[in-house]
């Protein structure tokens, strides 16, 4: 159970810290919007295919090249141990899958241009749809990550519902805490 909670707390921290260096990197224009990236050609295989599991989203060799580092450095600890298991990999994509939502709402929240009054599908037009306040990938990431640990509660019952409580808790907190305590650099 602790070790579940530190490893929630770890990849929250990630999360904030590489929202901080995206900032850095895209400033007030997201999803690559202003950077000298690849970019799928339009109307490609990969360019549909891509689009039809993002919700619409532009492929970026930006977001691809990212994507996989942080997948292999998470994976780091199976290499160096070299133990694996199915219920760790699935701790692990669970954890990794929460993490982008944050990570990605991170963005905003510490974004000195930016504001949550401006967190909309007006200014936030890389998020195609809208469900409430809220893009509607960040309902499927969550539900994403939540199926994920669902065969650890099959497997370990109360302890995999305290692994879901976790994640959810800790990620909302943290979060909270950040909207409410981070100085904004204006």
């Amino acid at each position: 159970m602790t070790h579940f909670l530190i490893k929630t707390i770890y990849f929250w921290l990630i999360g904030f810290f590489l929202a901080i260096l995206e900032i850095q990197i895209e400033g007030e224009y997201g999803w690559a919007e202003k950077l000298p990236t690849w970019r799928a050609k339009p109307g490609s295989r990969l360019d549909k295919i891509f689009k039809k599991l993002m919700t619409n989203k532009e492929l970026t060799g930006y977001h691809t090249a990212l994507t996989i580092f942080i997948l292999l450095f998470a994976h780091w600890p199976f290499i160096w141990n070299w133990q694996w298991s199915i219920w760790q990999e699935l701790e692990l994509l669970s954890i990794y899958v929460m993490f982008t939502v944050i990570w990605d709402f991170l963005w905003f929240v510490l974004n000195p241009k930016l504001s949550l009054r401006k967190f909309g599908s007006e200014r936030v037009w890389w998020h195609k749809k809208w469900l409430g306040k809220f893009p509607i990938d960040y309902y499927g990431g969550i539900l994403l990550s939540l199926i994920l640990l669902l065969p650890a509660v099959l497997k370990f019952g109360l302890f995999g519902w305290f692994q879901m409580i976790i994640l959810l808790g800790v990620n909302l907190v943290l979060t909270i805490f950040t909207i409410i305590f981070y100085p904004k650099a204006y």
